[in-house]
């Protein structure tokens, strides 16, 4: 298995973008033709329910049914999350990927210690973007894939999606300040996709 992902590594880079709540793949639409100009192949699935419900894992298994629907078991890929996207996509890569698969993570305005505007959710799913709720934390104790994974994150100090902003931030070394007013303007930010196309870029130049 570790040979047909090493084989692949020689391919087009394949990256997959994770959504937020209540969005879907079509989000990503000006990042996927900045990417695919360069020569990437892009997935940009629309994962359901969107409204976050169905909590993390249920999404993340759907995620990885989608990988391997589109880019088989064991080819190589790069991950983009944005928002409860980049939760999705910690999970996918912490406890359902195939080791050695994953070659890089970007993380957007993602809630890694959780966002206060969850404590108001109904729903349990939705309860675990809550801060430092159970299922956040219990990513956070799980540092493991990150001593093998690259992983960068943007994040704006004017997200109101996200309360506290800071909780977007990875640590010292792999965030980076974006500026931009309004959390769902992230994706379509050109500094934000300039420079993840060149740090994709690097990924692949490094393989």
């Amino acid at each position: 298995m570790a040979a047909a992902v090493a084989a692949g590594a020689a391919q087009t880079t394949n990256v997959v973008l994770v959504h937020g709540i209540w969005d879907r793949g079509r989000i990503f639409a000006p990042m996927v033709r900045a990417l695919e100009r360069q020569g990437c192949r892009c997935l940009a699935p629309s994962l359901t329910p969107n409204d976050g419900s169905a909590g993390i894992r249920p999404l993340a298994q759907q995620l990885a049914a989608r990988i391997d629907a589109r880019f088989g078991p064991t080819q190589p890929v790069v991950l983009v999350g944005f928002s409860l996207g980049g939760l999705v996509t910690r999970d996918y890569v912490q406890n359902l990927a195939v080791p050695g698969r994953v070659r890089g993570v970007f993380l957007i305005s993602t809630p890694s210690h959780g966002t206060l505007w969850a404590l108001l959710a109904c729903g349990s799913g939705t309860r675990q973007l809550g801060c430092e709720s159970p299922a956040i934390q219990a990513l956070n104790r799980d540092d493991r894939a990150w001593r093998r994974v690259p992983i960068h994150a943007y994040w704006t100090p004017y997200d109101l999606m996200i309360v506290p902003a800071t909780s977007t931030r990875w640590p010292a070394g792999h965030t980076q300040e974006i500026f931009c007013p309004l959390h769902p303007w992230m994706v379509r930010n050109p500094g934000l996709i300039a420079d993840l196309r060149a740090r994709i870029a690097a990924l692949t130049r490094d393989e």
